[in-house]
């Protein structure tokens, strides 16, 4: 169950009283001394779907869109806290776009790649329609393979439908139908690596990714088990722009937890000149420690 938290000053005691009494659960009654009971006591016991609903009116956020969150976290497919962008391909070219994915991982995104992706032992239609359901992004590689393809126009319509960001590799073939409207990107002569960093760029473009791609590299620099991706992500971490507080604070705990990541010379390299840009100590000091600087 979702828990509904309001914190909009439109909505006032007596619209949040009528959405309760809309939904057929116990308005508040300022009249009554119990502190206690609250806009989350008079839900407690609602389904997710009338959660989902109130939680739509109050934030305008879609129906659609919420319940793909919740259903994202729960997922096994995902991995926590990466951007999830879909990669719709021709299963030809599985191995490229699986380097692709790799490649993008190191990034704090996810690429849902289906041969690599996908659980053993489940319905294959059914992990693709969930990728399809909560996915955050869509990106489609247009191999001459991928137009024939009925699966991939299909994936394409899901994306169009439900209106999340789209991107286009042309790797070389145009698009067709509604997404072949824009003038996408050739990319034919590159090697994954590169597509991976078109990706990336696209990706880190949109507001509503450029937190989450930091969040995302933390939980990769974190995972790292080698010093190689360990340098790899700190050179992307390296290009975010800000970090919040709590986002220094982690990767200062990160640095000391992680001996990939602390002893690595990489790293070292990458960090370094960024912490000092943004006036900051290096090597960052042990949580909690205070250093003082000259």
């Amino acid at each position: 169950m979702i828990e509904i938290e309001r914190e909009d000053s439109k909505w006032t005691f007596e619209r949040t009283n009528l959405l309760l009494s809309e939904f057929g659960y116990t308005p508040l009654d300022w009249r009554d001394n119990r502190e206690e009971f609250t806009f989350g006591d008079s839900v407690r016991e609602a389904s997710d779907v009338d959660l989902i609903e109130m939680f739509s009116i109050i934030s305008g956020a879609d129906k659609i869109d919420v319940q793909a969150q919740l259903d994202a976290a729960e997922s096994t497919l995902w991995k926590p806290g990466y951007v999830r962008v879909f990669v719709s391909h021709s299963a030809l070219h599985k191995k490229f776009i699986g380097e692709v994915a790799n490649e993008l991982a190191v990034s704090g995104i996810h690429a849902f790649v289906a041969h690599d992706t996908m659980e053993y032992e489940q319905s294959w239609q059914d992990q693709i329609e969930h990728g399809l359901r909560t996915m955050q992004a869509f990106v489609a590689i247009t191999h001459p393979e991928f137009l024939t393809s009925a699966w991939c126009q299909q994936e394409v319509g899901w994306a169009l439908g439900r209106a999340v960001p789209n991107y286009v590799i042309r790797y070389p073939d145009d698009p067709a139908g509604f997404i072949g409207r824009t003038q996408w990107p050739q990319a034919t002569d590159e090697r994954y690596g590169d597509v991976a960093a078109r990706i990336l760029e696209w990706v880190s473009r949109m507001p509503e990714f450029s937190d989450q791609i930091a969040t995302g590299l933390l939980s990769a620099l974190r995972a790292a088990e080698n010093y190689i991706d360990a340098g790899a992500t700190a050179t992307r971490i390296a290009t975010v722009n800000t970090l919040t507080p709590q986002q220094w604070n982690e990767l200062a705990e990160i640095y000391h937890t992680n001996d990939q990541v602390g002893g690595a010379g990489l790293v070292r390299k990458a960090l370094q000149p960024f912490y000092h840009s943004h006036k900051k100590t290096w090597p960052p000091p042990q949580p909690g420690e205070t250093r003082i600087t000259t």
